[in-house]
């Protein structure tokens, strides 16, 4: 089951996070978020257009909507996963069972919030998923 409710964690202020939702409001305010807790963001409405800047971008964690016109989030996580290294993901889903769909596509690892959720439960999962990726360095 995706979650919706988490406590808070500081995620690292040199992070850049990109976020894919095709939604405008959605986007903005995950964008938010994420700023709000120090982190830098990048936001695309698709997965192509993430794609085409990809390169430039160098994200250090992708936000990731399970359902995107053109290529789907979990489909565009496996493209980058075919040329490594790919930073870690979290998806985001107003499915009640997209979890389940990515278990059986070989995602059940990555995590899954459950629009809507409380702003803190985004940062804590990127605040993880960058800690668990990128260690720091003392």
């Amino acid at each position: 089951m995706c979650a919706t409710r988490a406590g808070a964690s500081r995620p690292s202020p040199s992070s850049t996070v990109v976020v894919v939702d095709d939604d405008p409001a959605v986007r903005r305010a995950m964008s938010r978020m994420l700023r709000n807790a120090g982190l830098r963001v990048a936001s695309f409405s698709t997965a192509e257009e993430l794609l085409q800047a990809y390169d430039d971008v160098r994200p250090s964690c992708l936000v990731l909507d399970v359902v995107l016109p053109g290529m789907s989030g979990p489909d565009l996580l496996e493209k980058l996963r075919a040329s490594p290294p790919t930073p870690p993901a979290i998806f985001v889903t107003g499915l009640i069972d997209a979890h389940q769909s990515l278990k059986r596509r070989g995602l059940g690892k990555v995590p899954c919030l459950q629009k809507p959720f409380e702003p803190a439960l985004l940062v804590e999962a990127v605040s993880r998923a960058v800690a668990a990726h990128e260690p720091a360095s003392h």
